[in-house]
């Protein structure tokens, strides 16, 4: 009965242990167990938080019983000694003397949890320690393999810029050999037809042509070029931008007719010689009022492979193609 003599009527509080996993399931990973435990510690410390206020009403009612069952015990005394006593009152003071309240010890327990959390607090303290112990020797390791890892990537990075640098060196230089030739073949020609004279032929630059056999058999000039970044010879296209449409341009100063058939072969950075046939449709003739123009001819794709298409369509990103109109 409470201090008002009304019941308590408050549910009794229980700690259930939590569901252990069957032997058939996984351990799930450190940061799900660690919220799994997190919850669980947060809603028994609301469980516990409900259980002390509980047990503090059933002490304050107990104590509160207490006092009452002596007032009550006196009370009967003094009215059982009157002379118009009642007898119900004498059987009422022989039942309350055997009364008894009764006392809530919950030390036991309580010490117990008290120790459990005190073992628990020390195990996360030393696992807290060796794991900040891992976490330094971890750090450490990482740092050396990165430093490792950046001086790797520092000569590489020098390398490849020294092997750049002497790729265009080269570029530069044999793009001014070829300037300097074109020059001094216009010069050549120009002195040539000044004085009524043909100009000396080139042997450099020139074209290879089949053997004659090979002529009369198919009727096409083989010729050969390479392309890269800085080559004169390069591709071409018209208005339709369509490379399949456009052509090569092939430095040389050894010119074939306009509507020559050709096979050439040509080769890009880094790739293997591709093959491919056209038609000569332009001709750019040496001129000495334009030395850095080198002349050549213009091949127009008659047949064009899909792979060696994909592979022009690739090195045009980088370069761009010169435009003779259609």
């Amino acid at each position: 009965m409470g201090p008002s003599g009304g019941r308590y009527s408050g549910r009794p509080w229980s700690l259930s242990p939590m569901s252990s996993p069957t032997p058939a399931a996984r351990m799930p990973p450190a940061a799900s167990r660690e919220a799994e435990l997190a919850r669980a510690e947060s809603d028994l410390s609301t469980l516990e938080g409900r259980l002390h206020e509980q047990l503090a009403q059933a002490t304050a009612e107990a104590s509160a019983l207490a006092t009452r069952l002596e007032q009550t015990r006196q009370a009967l005394t003094r009215a059982h000694q009157a002379p118009s006593a009642d007898p119900m009152l004498g059987e009422q003071a022989s039942r309350l003397q055997l009364a008894v309240a009764p006392a809530l010890d919950v030390e036991a327990p309580r010490s117990r949890a008290l120790e459990a959390r005190q073992a628990a607090l020390q195990a996360r303290r030393q696992a807290g320690s060796e794991m900040q112990s891992l976490l330094r020797a971890h750090q450490e390791q990482a740092a050396q393999v990165a430093r490792a890892v950046t001086e790797a990537e520092a000569v590489l990075k020098r390398q490849a810029e020294a092997a750049k640098a002497r790729q265009e060196a080269a570029s530069r230089a044999q793009h001014e050999a070829a300037k300097a030739r074109q020059a001094e073949l216009a010069r050549a020609a120009a002195a040539a037809r000044a004085q009524g004279h043909a100009p000396p032929p080139a042997a450099a630059a020139r074209p290879a042509t089949p053997p004659e056999s090979d002529a009369r058999r198919n009727g096409r000039v083989r010729m050969h070029t390479s392309i890269d970044m800085r080559s004169d010879s390069n591709f071409f296209t018209g208005f339709s931008l369509d490379i399949s449409e456009g052509g090569v341009f092939i430095a040389t100063v050894d010119a074939v007719p306009r509507g020559t058939q050709v096979e050439l072969d040509f080769t890009l950075p880094g790739g293997r010689p591709m093959k491919v046939t056209g038609v000569v449709r332009w001709v750019r003739e040496a001129n000495s009022r334009t030395p850095e123009l080198m002349p050549g001819v213009g091949v127009q794709f008659t047949g064009l492979p899909a792979e060696v298409a994909s592979a022009i369509s690739s090195f045009v990103t980088t370069r761009d193609p010169m435009f003779f109109p259609d």
